[in-house]
This record gives C-alpha cells, structure tokens and sequence, in this order.
C-alpha cells in the first residue's frame, strides 16, 4: 500500500509540475506541427490549404505557404511533417473542450509513464522497485523537459511502458495472458502512431507473450488497428502509406551520423542523469526474471540503435529522442540497486533503497533546474503573446512573412503566412507587391536569432534586407514585428513608433 502511495505521490507530482510550468504554447516547428494538424483534424482537412488565392507568381509557391512544422503537399496545400499520434488525441480533446484542452494530453501522458513505470518495476522485481522507478521517472530531466511541451515524446514513452507493464503482466499470470496480452499489443500499436519508425520495437510484447500462441496472436492482433492508422493516414496525407511528412528519409538516417551519436547520447544521458542510469545495463544479470529483463534491455538497446543513424544534433535536450527507452532503463537500473540493498538486512533494505531512491530524485531534480527544464514556460511565452499581438493589432487582411514564429501566426490569429527563407531572394519587392495588388497589408515577423539569416538571405536582392527601420512592436526582445511600408517614410523622416511588450516572467 505504501509503494502504490508513493507511484501515486509521483504522478501527481509530474501533474503538478506540467501545470506550474507547463509551456502552454503553439509556436515552434514541433509545436506547431501537432497542435496544427490536430485542427486540420478536427476542421475534417488533411492539409493547411494555400494561405493566398492561387496561383500565385513567385517561384517555389508551395514552399512559402508551408508554416513551421509544415511542408508543401502532393496536391494543393501543406502538410504536416510530424507523425499524426498525437494530433489525433488533441483533435479529440479540442474537440471536446476547445483549444486550450489540447495542452492536457502531455501532462496526462506523462502520469501514464509515471504509473507505468511502477506497473512495470512492480511485476519485473517488487512494488518497491516500482515506486522508486516511479519516483525517478517523475524526477527525470528529459522526462519533466518534455512533459511541460506539447511534443509526442512522453506521449510514445507512455504508451510503450504501458504496453511492456501489460506484456510482463500478461506472462506471469497465464489466467489473464491473453486479455493482458491484447492490451499490451493495443497500446504498442497506439506507441506506433505517435513514432512510425519505432514500429519494430513492437517485436518485445510479442517476445514476452510467446510461451503462449494464443497470447501471440492477441499481442499481434491488437498492433493491426495501430498500424492500420498509420498507413491510412500517410496514404490520405502523403499520398503513400510508406510515405512520411520528412521526405527522403536517406537525408536524415545515415551511416555517417552514428559516430557522433554513439558519442551524444551517452553524454547527455549521463549529463542529465549522472553515470548511475548505466547500472540498469547490468539488471539481466542480477534479477530473477532474467528472460523478463533480457528482454526489456533488447527494447532499450533497440530504442537507442534506432536513432543512432539519425541526423547527429548539438544539445542535450535531443537526448528526448530515447524517452520510450528511458522508463524502461530507470526500472532495470532501479532493479539493481534493489539487487545491492539485499546484502543489508530486512527491512533496513527497504529503507536504504528509498534512501538511495530519493537522493538520486534530488540529484535529478538539481540537473533539471540547472538545464532549464523549468523556464521552458518563459521561454515559450513569446508565442503566446506573438499571437495576442497580431490577433489584436494588425488589420484583418494582414499576412505576414516569417520562419520560426509563423506557426504560433496561423495557429493564434488564424492570419495568412508566408514563409520568407523560402522566398527566392530576387523575389522579396515583388512577393510584396503582389500581396498588396490582392488587398493584403504584408509584415515581417522575425525572431532575433533569425535577423541575420534574414539579412543574409535577401542582401543585395532588396532594400529591406537591412531591417534598418523601427519595428512596429518587440515582444521582450526577443521577436520584432516589421511593417515594410514604414521603411520610406521613417527615411523620409517620419517618426515610427515601437510598442514594446514585455510580459510576467
């Protein structure tokens, strides 16, 4: 009773953190692409339609109407780049509860994997060992990074510790196998549709279920619904059921990057976590259920060698990509710390392994601050009031031209954008020149680390290159919102006004 206390203490304190620093906010490339396709879903559309009337004069049009998150579709329109998982449950919470409903999908996601780390530890060793894995799962920095941001990572860690916890389950207790079993493969399959290229990880329920045919075929019948989601999906969307919003996949999945990735991610695990997570790689030699744990070590290993050719990143937080594989990890590093507290005698073994339990959670929690975990909700703020901006002072037949922050543009003020790095650069003067020739008031709307690649993108092509003009408005000083009519008569010598907005941090 006292271990399921301290799972549920940890569950709600993951909520409780995901609602003091939750990033309730729409606005960059990942963001975007699931709190937009979710409204595509829930609009009955399977692409954002073109933001001006076509067709349009400029060269690479379809390109310069795809926001951040989006790409140019096979017909008209822009299509989403992100797999459609998670889209799919904030359509259905959007459409049960409005916009902001779409931000309880994460945090409640992220209580599944704190719960399912317990499930998990519990039926692998004991229910200590599952509260200390929940305790530590909730104290995670990669963990609480995401859980406060409205990306697929937890969601896909949720679902697939879920679906280990019922595949474990359902082989130990053949009675209720089959039923644990279906359930285990239902969840996987639903894992999938948030991460279509972790598909086969599905094979370790299945290992767990093969002392039993019929729980084989349960685990593999409940995949079909999940898999057939996505290949309707991808067919509809890409126009192939092997088809995905990224492309050519041998752009991003390579040989070349699995050097420095064998590097990266072991680095930024450990420097998240400290070196102790990689005692969870010696658990199938000191647990009981050797099979059991051998098994959940093959799920890790295969999470972490499916990102290895991946495209290699410089920061830490790009270590969110293992999180289906991290719960897993905590349990079987959990697992052997429980192992090590059995030479001292019971209970004092109990309390030595929540003693260790709750200094590592401390640890964690330190990193966490450290990293910045909890200013995530500052930071992303920005967007929020982008789009209280635009919403509340631009006319209403503005379009504006921007790259990261176009996204939070089209989601918050439901206004048309341009993409203006897709631009060709000889095509500035006259992409606005046509606008207005529509009836359209166009501005700029660039985020400060973007100003220079502005610059560089359109010098010796336009005048405006030089951004050197007063901005209508800057938000914290952190995005500038330009209107490009005010360049001639600020050197006319008119005065241009700049409304600065700064909000509570």
């Amino acid at each position: 009773m006292a271990c399921t206390i301290i799972a549920l203490a940890a569950v709600a304190f993951v909520l409780g953190v995901s609602w003091r620093w939750g990033a309730f906010a729409v606005g960059g490339s990942d963001s975007h692409c699931y709190a937009g396709q979710a409204r595509m879903f829930a609009e009955g559309r399977l692409a954002l339609p073109p933001p001006v009337a076509l067709p349009v004069p400029w060269p690479n049009g379809a390109a310069t109407f795809a926001p951040s998150g989006f790409a140019p579709g096979p017909a008209e329109g822009s299509v989403p780049l992100c797999a459609s998982g998670l889209a799919l449950l904030m359509a259905a919470a959007l459409t049960i509860g409005g916009d902001p409903a779409i931000f309880l999908v994460v945090p409640l996601m992220g209580a599944l994997t704190v719960w399912s780390a317990f499930a998990l530890g519990r039926r692998l060793v004991s229910p200590a060992v599952g509260a200390a894995s929940a305790w530590l799962v909730a104290c995670s920095p990669i963990f609480l990074y995401q859980v406060v941001q409205p990306m697929s990572d937890v969601p896909a860690a949720a679902l697939w510790t879920a679906s280990l916890a019922f595949a474990i389950g359902a082989e130990a207790d053949a009675r209720r196998g089959v039923g644990g079993a279906l359930t285990a493969g239902l969840l996987a399959g639903a894992a999938i549709t948030m991460r279509p290229n972790l598909a086969p990880l599905a094979v370790v329920p299945v290992l767990f279920a093969l002392p039993s045919r019929r729980a084989v075929v349960a685990t593999v019948g409940g995949l079909v619904p999940g898999v057939a989601v996505v290949a309707l999906l991808q067919a509809a969307i890409y126009g192939s059921p092997l088809r995905s919003g990224y492309g050519d996949l041998g752009q991003l999945f390579s040989v070349s990057h699995v050097a420095a990735n064998l590097v990266n991610y072991p680095a930024w695990l450990a420097l998240a976590h400290s070196p102790v997570l990689a005692l969870g790689l010696l658990a199938p030699l000191v647990v009981r259920r050797r099979a059991a744990a051998w098994f959940l070590m093959v799920f890790v290993l295969a999470v972490v060698a499916a990102y290895l050719p991946y495209v290699a990143f410089a920061d830490w937080w790009y270590s969110r990509f293992l999180l289906p594989g991290l719960p897993v990890l905590v349990v079987l590093m959990v697992a052997v710390l429980a192992r090590a507290a059995r030479r001292i005698p019971a209970p004092r073994d109990a309390a030595a392994l929540a003693l260790v339990a709750a200094a590592i959670g401390g640890l964690w929690l330190t990193r966490a601050n450290d990293l910045a975990v909890f200013r995530i909700k500052t930071l992303e703020q920005k967007y929020v009031e982008l789009g209280r901006l635009v919403s509340t002072r631009l006319p209403a037949r503005a379009i504006v031209l921007a790259a990261q922050p176009a996204g939070s543009v089209r989601y918050y003020a439901r206004l048309p954008t341009l993409s203006w790095d897709a631009i060709d650069p000889a095509w500035l003067d006259r992409v606005l020149d046509e606008c207005r020739s529509r009836g359209l008031v166009p501005y700029f709307a660039i985020e400060s680390w973007e100003t220079d690649a502005f610059r560089s993108h359109f010098k010796d092509q336009s005048a405006l290159a030089s951004l050197d003009w007063p901005p209508r408005a800057v938000l914290g000083s952190v995005i500038s919102l330009y209107d490009p009519a005010d360049r001639a008569r600020y050197l006319a010598g008119e005065q241009i006004p700049t409304e600065r907005i700064i909000w509570d941090r």
